[in-house]
């Protein structure tokens, strides 16, 4: 028909878009080498734990200068020492080879295959310091059943499979559950709004806990792409009842300060660290980025002492 663009040129232009936005992503950012900091939130007693949660934006051929900032990561948790690390988005087994190897002799990796996902699934990963004790049990995922619509392509959450990440730590007579996870992201920029998948996944993620840990000491842990004050009101209603928030004193006294640091003030805390049946004091700090992937993540890390 007159006027129709042949089928194969709008495949050939948005491929060439495609690479046009990736190319530029990567080569026109540069990644600096983090400076050193004394330890952050050190322990004064034997018994004593410190959990690390971090997102890592590590995408492949979208998120810029990956590698570089991942090696950036291991040796920022190579020179911090938390005990247990939980982190999200990374969306490539080659990824998670990488951190493996920069933290081979300290840390343990642990993470889920068979999601039928080209990643570890749900772009979880568990470290374990070994130095800690603490040995972790064979891993479980659980995808979320709700889900964005896996064709909006530039949003990634239908095609990632996002879910729980669980595993159980052992030292000696003490043990303690722990689950990872990261939830929808909001996508405003795109006018979504996916409170009612968070809210069913909030609602699978606290059915999942009392299931498969009941009361036993808990950590529950991650990005939950919901901030406290927030509009949809989730993290009143549902996020809170998943036990201690062992952020918020830092949140509180960072005032307008958050977890993200692309966005304007006040910036919003995603990321959090819950305890259940813990008996702990707990005290944390933020791992901060100088800006955007510069140099670790778009993301702060979150640091909790508990002691």
């Amino acid at each position: 028909m007159p006027g129709r663009r042949p089928r194969a040129s709008l495949r050939t232009v948005a491929a060439v878009v495609l690479g046009a936005l990736v190319v530029t992503g990567c080569a026109l950012h540069v990644v600096g080498t983090p400076t050193s900091e004394p330890l952050l939130e050190p322990c004064e007693r034997a018994d004593c734990l410190r959990v690390l949660t971090w997102n890592l934006h590590a995408i492949p051929f979208i998120a810029p200068r990956t590698t570089t900032r991942l090696h950036n990561v291991a040796a920022k948790i190579r020179e911090q020492q938390p005990d247990l690390v939980l982190l999200q988005e990374v969306w490539a087994f080659a990824y998670a080879r990488l951190l493996a190897q920069d933290l081979a002799g300290e840390y343990r990796l642990t993470s889920t295959t068979g999601c039928g996902r080209p990643f570890p699934c749900g772009g979880l990963v568990v470290l374990v310091r070994v130095g800690s004790g603490w040995v972790a049990s064979a891993p479980t995922f659980v995808a979320y059943d709700a889900t964005a619509p896996w064709y909006r392509l530039f949003e990634w959450d239908g095609i990632a499979k996002k879910g729980m990440l669980m595993v159980r730590l052992a030292r000696g007579a003490e043990s303690l559950a722990v689950l990872d996870t990261h939830l929808q992201t909001e996508y405003t920029r795109y006018g979504r709004d996916y409170t009612p998948i968070r809210r069913a996944q909030l609602e699978q993620l606290a059915r999942t806990v009392a299931d498969q840990f009941g009361n036993r000491p808990t950590i529950v842990a991650g990005d939950f792409n919901t901030s406290p004050g927030e509009r949809s009101g989730l993290y009143e209603t549902h996020l809170a009842l998943l036990g201690d928030d062992r952020t918020t004193e830092l949140r509180i006294a960072c005032g307008e300060c958050g977890t993200r640091p692309s966005l304007p003030r006040p910036a919003r805390w995603l990321d959090h660290v819950f305890t259940r049946g813990v008996a702990a004091t707990a005290t944390a700090a933020r791992i901060v980025n100088d800006g955007v992937d510069q140099p670790f993540s778009d993301h702060d890390g979150v640091l909790v002492r508990l002691e």
